[in-house]
């Protein structure tokens, strides 16, 4: 059984898909990391990089967009004759939607192929081109596809949703009249506005319940919000349960949640025969290692590795939803020596992924028997928005040890040789006193001998191993 859990009372967002009351889907909004991804704007063109073939676009608020250009519908488009969008120069003001959120490195990810959309089909004024879901029949794609070609414009483009199986072509040409006349409206709006600007900025939480909505079956919706309740009942009512939480209790607690969600910010992460997989995420790309815990894995049988490897397989696939991982993905499995075995591996992951919402590709094996993978990044991973990094150790996950902390006070303190003092004064953690002064404080002697001045040390409480020279006394 399938429910959707919304959490929407408090100001952070929360929402999540339980299967079998484990959580298969998580979303998480906060309100100064809200999400402006479809959202569309009239920008202005700040800056244009021909060695880079993009252009910055000042969207508004501070906030830039980064605009491949040859992905530009204006610089795709060969034929003359028919209508596009005018090519990319300085201070142009232009219609710009967001694909990608910003990041800590990057700007916002723009694109000038504005998509309009509703439950069943995808509109896009300067798409070229036409496609259905692959989850849909044959017959049924080929059938609507043809319909699109036989309705649209040359240069409009259409996708069909998995959820326009039944849709009859009378529906089909209304719907997408619809989403004409709301782009109309969207150019006249942007035309009057002073960029840059919004023209339509959407309740993402909302989309994102949409979004699962189009694309999973479940028995209810279970939600804490009143006001999200009432629209939730007014769209869906007919279509699936709908249950309004009056409890006190975070209704994630009350679904008893927390342990799974304290899991997915952490590094390791076990699996029912005890073994269990380490998830390291980098700037660059994301490793995962599946470890056998106490056992060699040159010991087990090929049959222990395989069922490790499989638990492993469907475990990474749903961190790696949950956690909202993306980029470069690379993955340590026990090593297997028959490619056969590798071979299943791979269509267990593809099996696994398939449902996931975001592209993933699965590469294989390297020669060094790694599999390699990559997932569409589109909004930041979970680790990104929940944490930050540690002031302590600025994000690295290790702090200087209390021996290297004392080497350097070691050297610091060599500069001062021979000179006119006859002591220093060195607040320090007791760690680094211990080890600077040595056993039984031999070191400590010996270097004060020469050195030709004295060091005497206040023991200071710090959070990690440190030392600060006070004064020197003449």
């Amino acid at each position: 059984m399938k429910r959707l859990l919304i959490n929407a009372r408090e100001s952070e967002k929360r929402m999540a898909l339980i299967e079998d009351k484990q959580i298969q889907r998580l979303y998480i909004e906060q309100p100064e990391q809200q999400s402006l991804l479809r959202n569309i704007y009239i920008g202005i063109v700040e800056k244009i990089m021909p060695s880079m073939d993009a252009a910055f676009i000042n969207i508004g608020k501070g906030k830039k967009g980064y605009l491949q250009l040859s992905q530009s519908p204006a610089n795709m488009e060969k034929d003359d004759s028919i209508r596009s969008l005018p090519r990319v120069n300085q201070s142009d003001k232009m219609i710009v939607q967001i694909i990608k959120d910003e990041t800590d490195t990057k700007y916002y990810r723009l694109t000038r192929n504005i998509e309009l959309s509703d439950e069943m089909i995808v509109y896009m004024p300067y798409g070229y081109y036409v496609a259905a879901s692959k989850k849909l029949p044959n017959d049924v794609r080929n059938q609507l596809k043809m319909w699109a070609v036989e309705t649209k414009k040359e240069a409009e483009g259409i996708l069909f949703r998995t959820r326009a199986e039944k849709l009859t072509k009378e529906e089909f040409v209304t719907r997408l009249n619809q989403l004409r006349a709301e782009f109309q409206q969207l150019e006249k709006l942007a035309g009057h506005l002073k960029a840059p600007a919004p023209i339509v900025e959407k309740n993402l939480f909302f989309e994102e319940i949409k979004k699962i909505y189009d694309k999973e079956e479940f028995t209810e919706i279970i939600c804490d919000d009143s006001n999200l309740f009432r629209q939730l009942k007014t769209d869906w009512e007919n279509r699936c349960q709908l249950t309004y939480y009056k409890g006190s209790e975070n209704i994630f607690s009350h679904f008893m949640l927390d342990d799974q969600l304290d899991t997915l910010h952490k590094r390791v992460v076990w699996l029912d025969n005890g073994a269990n997989i380490v998830i390291e995420e980098n700037e660059a790309f994301t490793v995962i290692d599946v470890n056998t815990a106490k056992s060699p894995s040159y010991k087990l049988k090929r049959d222990t590795i395989m069922t490790t490897n499989r638990l492993a397989a469907k475990e990474i696939a749903r961190q790696v939803r949950l956690r909202n991982i993306g980029g470069n993905i690379l993955i340590d499995f026990i090593n297997m020596r028959d490619d056969k075995d590798r071979k299943a591996i791979i269509q267990l992951l593809k099996e696994e992924f398939a449902r996931d919402y975001e592209r993933t590709i699965i590469y294989g094996f390297t020669a060094l028997g790694i599999l390699e993978m990559s997932r569409k990044r589109t909004k930041p991973s979970l680790l990104n928005q929940i944490t930050v990094p540690c002031a302590t150790c600025h994000g690295t996950g290790f702090v200087e040890s209390a021996a290297t902390i004392a080497f350097r006070l070691e050297r610091e303190l060599w500069a001062f040789k021979n000179k006119d003092f006859s002591e220093v004064v060195i607040e320090a953690t007791e760690d680094v006193i211990n080890y600077f002064s040595g056993e039984n404080k031999h070191h400590l002697e010996n270097l004060e001998k020469t050195l030709h001045f004295l060091i005497k040390f206040e023991q200071v409480e710090f959070h990690k191993p440190h030392y600060y020279i006070k004064r020197f006394v003449r």
